[in-house]
């Protein structure tokens, strides 16, 4: 960019902080209580028979506990009748979705509510709980296994054994865990299984025991397969970069550091102050160094065969290199060392690049337990993981692009539908003859979206290396995006989401290098604000629109514009927090130079919004606690009142996402303050807890000839980011 001008903050004199009332208005339902208290009688005794029916394998049998599940209405909501359970002595355990939970009771609470029950049934009394329970169903634990345990066991030969994860139900109190735990490991010995390690705990105490057990005892747990979690690199050298040294006018403690989770990083001497520390967890003997060297290049030095045939190398970041994969890593220690790193790092690191995945597709109807313990700790620690999509190996056998983002095995791959980490995943930089995917396709490895829910995964893009098949075996042809430097220090052509990921790791250190108070929420939104599309919006419905961020997310990150404003094209930031008693309307300013311009589409507005909500992964399909809405309202004839502007495209803005995210041409408008309202819905937790958010708009002249910059400039409303020091502002 010619001319890199300061992005400007919004300050608190620029925002309307308004209450919110909250109403809730429940909807009579017309039902015949005969009738369905008869319904809801006979259900709980199917609960009951079948409860007594599996008592021997049931671990809670002996504990006063009746598990079971209960369903309200379409329409109707678990978040919102929570006097129905208050008073009938249900306690919610674990909510599937919107309208089904699994909840618990003490027999006499149990035999009290089927009295309940008879009692509506014949009379109506308490017609206001039971008319908004739809149904008592059994809950048996092994109606939740996985789709691939499921694919496991209807092959010709099952496998004999199953390395797997065995969960309690959410929510119990310590002693019955202890109880049950015992109960369990009993169990499993006593069907031949073997413990693989002690029962670990997830980040909301939900216990966890990996076990070997017999396929044929499959039936009695609730269980997932263990994901393993491991990283494969393997090329031959081309070019010896032993000799490169740092460019030494770059001041290496000014510059940001990442944190690469991987196999180790190796760098040549010459390279090697770049690595601020080596940490290795006390379990471990540490990986070989060959594919974690290979992604720490990448965050550090981007493409490096664009920085050739130089002997200096510019830096952009500083690494941590923890050194946490040792080989194939189950898990639950994957997990603790990932803990472990970001407990050790939190402090002085805010980034996190992890570029391993379980080697199945997600199931997405449910959060998986590591993209759930990765959304914990940024949501408590308030830093960023950058995640890669995860591989495949369909391009080895299918004909065309097409056919391999067809099949649902490409869908990503754990920890990849973690709701608030960067997902990454690949396009193709170069033609190659015989590649799946030719230039700006996704690469035919890389796994596509959608995530958790439906929701749109990748979140962005890098270039990358391709892979082609010569003869039978795979083999990555060599170009800019392909090459990266090995632990030995040659440089080597490889490919795969592990190194998308590190480019935008990288990249997003550069963005928060110039963020006062290096707010790396913030600095998030910039790089999916100014993300660069690989399509033509303009011509596409939701549907297609939907399908292309699902392959590309929202495109390519652009730093230039993610860090700097122009003379023709303004970005305004601000961070704050809302809550379910708040909203917000926050002014951004249309100068009059660009109203002034006659012809069709002059102007061009964009909004993105993106908060860091509470996550609960025993909400099932509820697992976002909150999310803000982002609209935009713009100046009418009068100057005074504001006209709301509809975008043209739902997708980007569904609810329960973290990010709000628009664009709207305009042909025809009025200057002055144009406002975008900003309101919190959250489904569990407290109305005062607060959600930190981060806004940025972008007023453009789409002909980028105007100096737009100037005339809001001179208005001396708005702060150029980089005079920031202390954040005085958004103290609410």
């Amino acid at each position: 960019m010619s001319d890199k001008k300061s992005h400007l903050w919004i300050p608190d004199e620029e925002v309307q902080r308004l209450d919110k009332r909250l109403t809730a208005r429940p909807k009579p339902r017309k039902v015949s209580f005969v009738e369905h208290g008869n319904k809801l009688s006979q259900s709980l005794m199917s609960i009951k028979t079948t409860l007594e029916n599996v008592a021997a394998d049931n671990s809670l049998s002996d504990m006063d506990l009746f598990v079971f599940n209960v369903e309200l209405p379409e329409g109707e909501k678990i978040k919102d009748k929570k006097e129905i359970f208050d008073s009938t002595g249900m306690k919610i355990r674990a909510v599937k979705n919107v309208r089904s939970a699994i909840v618990t009771s003490t027999i006499s609470q149990f035999e009290a509510l089927r009295r309940k029950v008879d009692n509506y049934g014949r009379s109506g009394t308490g017609k206001t709980y039971f008319d908004y329970i739809e149904d008592f169903k059994p809950y048996i634990g092994n109606v939740k296994n996985s789709s691939e345990l499921t694919r496991q066991m209807s092959k010709d030969i099952p496998p004999v054994t199953l390395d797997v994860q065995l969960m309690l139900i959410p929510n119990l109190d310590s002693s019955l865990y202890e109880s049950a735990l015992a109960k369990l490991v009993s169990k499993i010995s006593s069907a031949e299984g073997s413990i693989q390690e002690e029962p670990y705990y997830l980040s909301d105490n939900t216990p966890v025991i990996r076990a070997i057990i017999p396929s044929t005892s499959l039936i009695r747990y609730r269980i997932e397969e263990t994901d393993f979690f491991s990283v494969e690199s393997s090329s031959v050298g081309t070019v010896d970069l032993s000799t490169l040294t740092l460019d030494d006018s770059v001041s290496m403690d000014d510059l940001p550091v990442v944190v690469v989770l991987d196999s180790g990083v190796s760098f040549p001497n010459g390279l090697s102050s770049v690595i601020c520390q080596h940490w290795l967890p006390t379990d471990s003997s540490g990986g070989n160094a060959e594919h974690g060297t290979k992604v720490a290049s990448r965050v550090a030095f981007r493409y490096l065969e664009q920085q050739l045939p130089t002997t200096t190398l510019t830096p952009r970041a500083r690494i941590i290199d923890c050194n946490i994969l040792d080989g194939s890593v189950p898990v639950n220690i994957f997990i603790k060392r990932i803990q472990l790193a970001v407990e050790s790092f939190s402090e002085v690191a805010q980034i996190y690049n992890l570029s391993a995945n379980a080697k199945t597709s997600i199931e997405g109807d449910e959060m998986s337990i590591v993209g759930y313990e990765l959304d914990v700790l940024q949501f408590r620690k308030g830093v960023q993981f950058v995640v890669s999509a995860g591989n495949h190996d369909l391009w080895h056998v299918e004909q065309s692009l097409d056919d391999i983002l067809d099949d649902d095995e490409s869908r990503i791959s754990a920890p990849a539908d973690s709701m608030l980490a960067i997902t990454v995943g690949s396009i193709v930089g170069v033609d190659h003859m015989n590649s799946l995917s030719q230039t700006n396709d996704i690469a035919p490895y890389s796994r596509r979206g959608p995530g958790f829910k439906g929701f749109s995964k990748p979140d962005l893009s890098a270039y990358a290396g391709t892979t082609i098949l010569s003869g039978e075996f795979p083999l990555v042809p060599q170009d800019t995006y392909a090459m990266l430097m090995s632990n030995n220090g040659k440089l080597v052509p490889d490919a795969g989401t592990s190194f998308s990921a590190p480019v935008v790791a990288g990249d997003l250190a550069e963005v928060l290098s110039v963020i006062p108070q290096h707010d790396v929420l913030l600095a998030k939104a910039l790089l999916y604000h100014n993300a660069l599309p690989l399509w033509d919006v303009e011509d596409m419905d939701d549907s297609e629109l939907a399908f292309a961020h699902n392959l590309y997310g929202r495109g390519l990150p652009s730093v230039d514009d993610s860090k700097y404003s122009s003379t023709s094209k303004v970005t305004f930031v601000r961070t704050g927090t809302l809550n379910k008693t708040t909203k917000e309307r926050v002014s951004v300013y249309m100068p009059s130079i660009l109203a002034a311009q006659v012809g069709r589409n002059v102007a061009r507005v964009s909004v993105t919004c993106i908060s860091s909500p509470p996550v609960d992964r025993t909400k099932g399909t509820e697992y976002l606690g909150a999310y803000i809405r982002a609209s935009l309202k713009k100046s009418c004839d009068d100057g005074v009142s504001l006209s709301p502007v509809s975008p043209k495209y739902k997708e980007g803005r569904q609810k329960w996402d973290v990010c709000q995210q628009f664009s709207r041409l305009f042909s025809k408008f009025n200057a002055g303050d144009w406002q975008i309202w900003l309101e919190l819905f959250s489904r569990w937790d407290d109305e005062y807890l607060d959600v930190p958010y981060a806004l940025v708009v972008t007023i453009e002249d789409v002909s980028n000839t105007l100096d737009v910059y100037s005339e809001i400039e001179l208005l001396n409303r708005y702060r150029p980011l980089n005079t920031m020091r202390i954040r005085l502002d958004n103290q609410q």
